[in-house]
């Protein structure tokens, strides 16, 4: 007994409540319209002079309505049993079986709703077939439609108050088959039974007319006529409303999500809780935006690996093998004497120091629109100007070159900075299973030369005089002309630059 009040205790604090008294007040209203409809709308001759019982027959009718009422609500919780259980235990009931249960509610009430239905026309035309041929012939096709047009509402209730349940068992996922009829089945079946009904019922009870089965007076079948359009407009009102609410709510919610993805809500996703092509939708656009998260995801790591802009072009573009001509800029930077400091610090404290330093090397870089285009050990090689072409790249290298010189004279690991410009091929390079994107040309030998030159010159920042004249002329004016040298591995002198130091004016 305890556990039976806990169970009920429960059941009220979830949705099922209002659910049961919107599908049985549905049909209680449908019941009374259609006898009352009968008793004083239509003109069957003779109805008052029929021996009826009233009383008996309005205890049947109470009896019947309780047997209904008891019989419905018997055959909903042994269907949906599956469901109030997992709805308290979710863990214990497999989740496939659940969500096509919870889809296919609207339909299985809708049929016991129908079922219901047909037992009581069933009393209703036999008794009264002991009384009037009419009378039955009236009562079958009466309730027969009325049958319809609740059934109907049934449906569009029960899958607009079963919402909440679905979105739940479905929890986001979805697959491909449908478990609905189709919006457009949906729309057709809810004019064809809550507005088309009512107007079968005003053409047959013309021909009944017609045909004799009523008074002599066509007049008498007036009442019946307004009261079946009266009925048709109340039913297509609520159906209509019912059925615009199950297409028009998930598009505006989709609507509503789309408006918080272009907020910057990389987050936002909807409830999937159709089992039709709206469920379809509801599930695609929570599949994009997984699929989004994912993208960026892999963007953000690959662009750790190999920057960003290289990273995009690889999302955008499937990459091949080969290269380009390019007119690049190239800074090379080396960390001075690292050997020794890695033999004289903890493994940990080398790396936590590298670390700091290229932090700051990378930021910087990536602040002058260049690329980080690969490290190496100690060393780190920057491109302006590839794979995104980049305008007046040669000043942007210098200026980078410089703000490096400054940046980086408070941290415990120096550096060597060689910046030069010239043709590059830039591309994929490797095997077609494991290739990456660099910059092959004398511009990268050359900075890699002037580094080491770099690293026992003052300043350590070094370029040479076709770099900088290929620079605009504020940037020009930053730097100093040196002698010129043989740089190692070329045969011929190349004039070298190195910035001028900082004054209070440049700190401004």
């Amino acid at each position: 007994m305890h556990r039976l009040a806990r169970t009920i205790s429960w059941i009220w604090g979830t949705s099922w409540p209002r659910y049961a008294l919107w599908v049985l007040s549905s049909n209680l209203i449908g019941a009374a319209a259609i006898l009352l409809f009968i008793r004083y709308l239509i003109p069957i001759p003779g109805l008052d002079s029929l021996d009826i019982d009233l009383v008996h027959w309005r205890a049947v009718g109470l009896i019947y309505i309780a047997f209904a009422v008891i019989i419905g609500i018997l055959a909903t919780l042994v269907m949906f049993r599956p469901v109030l259980d997992w709805q308290r235990d979710p863990d214990a009931h497999d989740p496939n079986e659940v969500r096509n249960l919870v889809l296919r509610l609207p339909i299985y009430q809708a049929i016991v709703c129908a079922a219901v239905w047909i037992i009581g026309i069933i009393i209703a035309v036999s008794a009264a077939a002991a009384m009037s041929r009419n009378l039955a012939l009236v009562t079958g096709i009466s309730t027969v439609l009325t049958m319809g047009i609740s059934s109907m509402i049934t449906y569009l209730a029960a899958e607009r108050l079963v919402r909440p349940i679905a979105a739940a068992a479905l929890a986001r996922r979805y697959e491909d088959s449908t478990l609905e009829p189709p919006i457009h089945v949906r729309l057709r079946a809810t004019w064809a039974l809550s507005s088309g009904l009512p107007m079968v019922g005003a053409v047959l009870l013309v021909l009944a007319q017609w045909i004799g089965m009523f008074t002599d007076n066509a007049a008498d079948v007036l009442p019946g006529i307004i009261g079946l359009l009266i009925g048709g407009l109340c039913a297509g009102f609520i159906a209509t409303n019912l059925v615009i609410a199950s297409v028009v709510d998930p598009i505006n919610e989709l609507q509503e999500a789309i408006n918080r993805v272009r907020r910057g809500d990389a987050d936002a996703e909807v409830d999937i809780y159709d089992g039709s092509e709206l469920g379809v939708l509801q599930a695609g656009f929570n599949e994009m935006m997984r699929g989004l998260k994912e993208r960026a995801r892999v963007r953000d790591i690959f662009g750790r690996y190999v920057g960003i802009e290289v990273a995009e072009r690889a999302l955008e573009n499937k990459p091949a093998l080969g290269g380009e001509d390019r007119k690049v800029a190239v800074l090379f930077i080396d960390v001075i004497s690292s050997t020794t400091f890695t033999v004289n610090h903890k493994p940990e404290e080398v790396v936590q120091e590298l670390n700091r330093f290229f932090e700051v090397v990378v930021e910087v870089v990536h602040a002058n629109k260049g690329i980080i285009n690969k490290f190496q050990g100690d060393a780190a090689l920057a491109v302006f100007g590839a794979p995104l072409v980049l305008n007046d790249t040669n000043s942007m290298a210098l200026q980078a070159a410089r703000q490096l010189r400054d940046r980086l004279q408070d941290l415990r690991l120096q550096a060597g900075i060689g910046v030069a410009a010239g043709h590059v091929v830039a591309g994929h390079i490797g095997g077609a299973d494991r290739f990456e994107y660099t910059v092959i040309g004398d511009a990268v030998n050359q900075a890699a030369r002037l580094t080491d030159l770099a690293k026992k010159t003052p300043g350590r920042v070094l370029t040479t005089v076709n770099t900088l004249r290929g620079a605009n002329e504020a940037e020009q004016a930053r730097w100093t002309l040196l002698k010129s040298v043989e740089l190692r591995g070329r045969h011929q002198m190349t004039q070298l630059a190195r910035p001028i130091r900082e004054t209070l004016a440049d700190r401004s």
